[in-house]
């Protein structure tokens, strides 16, 4: 087992946390507070999203933002 009981490495998870605390330590702190936590997002994602990869999700969700479906 990898990090935390699943596959994913312990190297591969320290550049994901990595990656996602620089992600948002880009936003100003007088906006953090209007910014849902990840937890919250993740929570949102419906069960319909499960059987498709990350890389459909992705490319998905980035389709939608430039066609501003989803800001």
């Amino acid at each position: 087992m990898g990090f935390i009981g699943t596959a994913i490495t312990n190297e591969d998870a320290e550049v994901i946390l990595t990656s996602l605390v620089r992600t948002y330590s880009v936003i100003p702190q007088a906006l953090k507070e209007y910014v849902p936590s990840l937890e919250t997002i993740l929570e949102g994602i419906p069960d319909e999203a499960r059987k498709y990869s990350l890389q459909d999700l992705i490319k998905l969700l980035a389709w939608a933002a430039k066609n501003e479906i989803v800001i």
